[in-house]
């Protein structure tokens, strides 16, 4: 068994198809099947069966998925980390979330490769529970979260900015007079969401459901372009940070009467190795100034 050997047979797992691993692989299909026979000759253990034209996972071949996935995951680490002390590396893989990345990741990227243009910042667009996730499995070295409480004791965060949620409304809504609202005024109300792995989302529903209201949801959507156009045309209200919303003439935004804000933060695992690009990048931040347009 090999580190070349488990990462065919996960491309297998992945795909369940030899033929398709292979093609992903760039070698050839007779290469994999014998790597697949030489661990089930190995181990003396099937590792899949077939169903149709698809290859299933045995309990035996599940077992090893799990490890090898681990496994996997701690070579690439340690392959990084060993790049990073050899001042190699020069990348590494961050979290954004649609809601804190519109306002304020785009200007914080384009200062920080102005002055650093040799790290490249692998970016994977992601609702900040799920953030956490992938920086939980090792996926993630860094992400921006926007949280409205500080995160659990297994992360380490840096604060970045303050923002408060506001129910946006279009100008001709009934509620865009208002001073303030309560979710109980919103009971049928049209509404358009942001995903459910965002926390802006996860607290609105929180709320409906601490009144025991169902919240009449059309839609759930990353693209703030699309949000905005149901606002504007009275199809729908939303909530949105205040700083996303401040200088547009076709929405309205209204505040809670209690209100909710959310620090946005970058937020990486507690035990962690830090790369020295991490920590570049992290004082980088710490020092910048925002502008909220």
């Amino acid at each position: 068994m090999t580190i070349a050997k488990l990462q065919q047979f996960l491309a297998v797992c992945q795909f369940q198809s030899v033929s398709r691993a292979a093609e992903f692989l760039h070698i050839s299909q007779p290469s994999v099947s014998g790597t697949i026979r030489d661990l089930e000759s190995e181990f003396q253990i099937n590792l899949f069966r077939h169903e149709g034209r698809r290859l299933v996972l045995t309990a035996e071949g599940s077992f090893l998925r799990e490890r090898a996935q681990q496994l996997i995951r701690q070579f690439d680490e340690l392959s990084w980390q060993m790049e990073d002390l050899g001042n190699q590396k020069n990348r590494f893989r961050i979290g954004i979330p649609p809601m804190a990345g519109t306002i304020f990741f785009p200007q914080l990227y384009k200062a920080f490769k102005e002055k650093y243009p040799e790290i490249t910042l692998l970016i994977t667009e992601c609702g900040s529970l799920h953030a956490e996730k992938l920086l939980e499995q090792g996926e993630l070295d860094l992400a921006m979260a926007t949280l409205p409480a500080p995160p659990s004791a297994e992360f380490s965060y840096q604060k970045m900015a303050r923002t408060e949620l506001m129910l946006c409304v279009s100008p001709s809504h009934r509620l865009a007079r208002e001073q303030s609202v309560h979710v109980s005024m919103l009971e049928h109300e049209p509404l358009v969401l942001f995903g459910t792995d965002t926390a802006p989302a996860h607290a609105v529903l929180s709320l409906f459901a601490e009144q025991q209201l169902r919240p009449n949801v059309l839609l759930y959507s990353s693209q703030l372009s699309m949000i905005k156009q149901f606002i504007a045309g009275g199809t729908a209200a939303a909530f949105l940070v205040d700083a996303l919303v401040l200088q547009d003439p076709d929405i309205v935004a209204v505040p809670f009467s209690e209100p909710i804000y959310f620090d946005t933060v970058l937020l990486w695992k507690r035990d962690q190795y830090l790369y020295s690009d991490v920590e570049r990048f992290l004082r980088f931040a710490g020092d910048f100034n925002f502008v909220v347009k």
